[in-house]
């Protein structure tokens, strides 16, 4: 028994040795010169990619999981100095704006310090404060969320204080490819991109953050509840909340409440961006470009799309209600349109203020109302019309013979009124100001055309 001991001590000593061998030249192998000198080569080269070229580069910054994204303009120049311009609500509150009810976004711009260090890898450390961009990162309550009243007028009595928004302003460089770095934050790990901007043409700091806080606007409308992810099999996936930037999606004919899901996305320069890829019914989509006709195309398969829904639905539907567009008609239209202006002019002065297009589930038929105004008096003569869906861009109208009461008798005294609502009758092609927020819709006919404005 004694001599089986021993002989297992020997071979444990061996085995040690052995380890300890392999170990050291683990160690070597990591912190050796050669890889020292690749952590300091990328060091260099990023610093390089960031200055070149006028060092102008969009950040899409997600401050957590559960915000909208934010674009950030970052200029970088090789004294370490970088210019950081952005505007949203939270920049707007940091100036004194107040957080009771909607904030105005408000533009902000900052020089501070930045730098390439090394960790495990080369890291982006914008590491002086910047109050325009560092407020992410700052352990302050959240004054939306918090006690007071939020940015849409919810209030909460949840407090963030030591947390904040909980954004990163260290950066782990995971690679640059096509004028694109991709990076992840290195204390919350969200994933972020940045894409340079071309010298040429920019238009500076302040204009061109104007320029994506407009798209922003024209993107999603609170009055078009819902957009469709178009895919290539023909399958569309319902797209709410689109004016809050954090999308409820579910497929179309699913049950909402039991299948959607939240997805955080930002509205970049040139179109939108998700947070994370998503794989709708085996079709990866994260990027989309805004397209002429106000869609916007999956820049993954160049075949998705994102739209509202039909115009000829968009029209139709019973809960909307449109004006007329007074200074935006053409052809006979026009001419009777300015006729009948005349006419209620000679007409004891009567004033139109606006005319309306309405939806009467009584009848299941539409109104054409119009508001006209006599010093202190108000008539609403109203006249009757049908609108069936023809295809995705066509509805047929029918008007009716009868109008109410004050309707008939405008008729007669203000023929070109009538025949302005006459002239709707037939097929009516169908355009928009935009396909994916589509609240100015154009009736075109042989008349020519006239707009009507979703109110």
């Amino acid at each position: 028994m004694k001599k089986y001991i021993n002989i297992s001590l020997l071979a444990l000593v061996a085995l040690a040795s052995l380890s300890l061998g392999s170990c050291k030249n683990e160690v070597d192998e990591i912190f050796d010169d050669d890889a020292v000198a690749r952590l300091a080569k990328a060091q260099a080269e990023y610093v390089d990619i960031l200055t070149s070229q006028g060092g102008r580069w969009q950040l899409q910054y997600y401050a957590n999981a559960n915000e909208q994204g934010y674009v950030y303009v970052m200029t970088f120049d090789k004294n370490g100095s970088v210019v950081i311009s952005g505007m949203n609500q939270w920049i707007a509150m940091s100036m004194g704006q107040s957080s009771m009810g909607k904030v105005t976004p408000a533009y902000g711009s900052a020089t501070s310090l930045w730098d390439v260090i090394t960790d495990n890898g080369p890291v982006l450390s914008f590491n002086s404060y910047n109050p325009y961009f560092h407020l992410f990162a700052d352990p302050y309550d959240i004054p939306s969320i918090g006690s007071s009243s939020g940015l849409d007028g919810s209030s909460s009595d949840t407090n963030e204080s030591g947390y904040g928004h909980e954004g990163d302003y260290e950066f782990d460089i995971m690679k640059y490819s096509g004028d694109t770095l991709y990076l992840t934050g290195k204390k919350y790990n969200l994933n972020m991109i940045m894409v340079r901007i071309p010298e040429a043409g920019y238009p500076g700091d302040e204009v061109y953050m104007n320029e994506v806080t407009a798209m922003a606007d024209s993107f999603f409308n609170a009055k078009i509840q819902e957009a469709y992810v178009n895919l290539p099999n023909g399958t569309r996936w319902v797209v709410k909340n689109g004016s809050t930037s954090i999308l409820k999606m579910f497929r179309e004919g699913d049950d909402e409440i039991s299948t959607a899901e939240n997805h955080n996305v930002i509205i970049t320069h040139d179109g939108l961006s998700f947070m994370n890829p998503l794989v709708l019914d085996g079709v990866t989509i994260q990027n989309f470009l805004l397209q002429p006709d106000g869609s916007l195309l999956c820049r993954e398969d160049m075949t998705t799309t994102m739209t509202a829904d039909d115009l000829s639905k968009v029209i139709t539907k019973p809960t909307s209600v449109w004006r007329l567009d007074l200074s935006d008609m053409t052809g006979h239209f026009a001419e009777l349109f300015n006729k009948m202006v005349d006419e209620l002019n000679d007409y004891q002065t009567r004033k139109l203020q606006y005319v309306e297009l309405a939806y009467i589930p009584a009848d299941n038929r539409y109104s054409v109302k119009f508001n006209v105004k006599r010093s202190t008096n108000r008539f609403n003569p109203t006249y009757y019309i049908t609108m069936e869906q023809n295809g995705d861009t066509k509805v047929n109208v029918t008007v009716a013979a009868e109008g109410d009461k004050t309707g008939q008798s405008y008729a007669e005294r203000i023929p070109s009124m009538r025949a302005l609502v006459d002239a709707l009758a037939g097929e009516i092609n169908l355009t928009a100001n935009s396909l994916l927020s589509p609240t100015n819709i154009h009736f075109n006919n042989a008349n020519g055309y006239i707009t009507w404005v979703m109110q």
